[in-house]
C-alpha cells in the first residue's frame, strides 16, 4: 500500500500551519455523509498534536531534527503515520486534571479521543504514532461504519 501524500518537516512549530492545513484536506478528501466537518476537524486536530508533541519533545542536541508525517487510506479508512528520532515515549495517558488548569498534557489524550485507533511502535531509533479514524456515515438519522 503506499501512501496518498508524505511531508518530511523541520521539527519547528512554523510549519504547524502546513501540517494542518494537509490533514484537514486529506480528511475532506475522503469525509463522507453528514460528518464531514466533525470528521475533518478530529483528523486535522490529532495529526496537529501529534506534530506539535514531535516538535516539542525533539532534543535539541539533533543537528537536522525533523518529523515525517505519512498519509493512507484503505477500505474507506484514512490512517497517519507520525515518525520522529525522539527519546522513546509512553502513548498511552490519563486524562489532565482539569481543576488544576494545566498548561499541557492534553495532546495524546485528545488525540486518543478523536481517533478510532492509536498505535505505538519504536524502530530503528524512531517514534512511530499511527492513528487510523474511519468516517462515519449517516443516512436517515441512523448511524452506520
Amino acid at each position: 500500500m503506499n501512501p496518498i501524500a508524505t511531508l518530511t518537516l523541520q521539527a519547528d512549530l512554523r510549519y504547524l500551519r502546513i501540517v494542518s492545513i494537509m490533514a484537514g484536506n486529506v480528511a475532506e478528501i475522503f469525509a463522507d455523509g453528514a460528518n464531514v466537518a466533525e470528521f475533518c476537524h478530529a483528523y486535522e486536530l490529532s495529526v496537529s498534536e501529534a506534530f506539535t508533541n514531535s516538535v516539542r519533545y525533539a532534543e535539541p542536541s539533533q543537528k537536522e531534527k525533523q518529523v515525517k508525517i505519512c498519509f493512507w487510506s484503505d477500505n474507506g479508512t484514512l490512517t497517519v503515520n507520525i515518525i520522529d528520532k525522539n527519546p522513546q515515549f509512553n502513548p498511552i495517558t490519563e486524562a489532565p486534571d482539569i481543576n488544576s488548569y494545566p498548561e499541557g498534557g492534553y495532546g495524546l489524550f485528545l488525540i486518543h479521543r478523536l481517533m478510532d485507533k492509536v498505535a505505538y511502535t519504536r524502530e530503528d531509533d524512531s517514534n512511530i504514532l499511527t492513528m487510523t479514524k474511519q468516517p462515519k456515515i449517516t443516512c436517515n438519522n441512523a448511524l452506520y461504519y
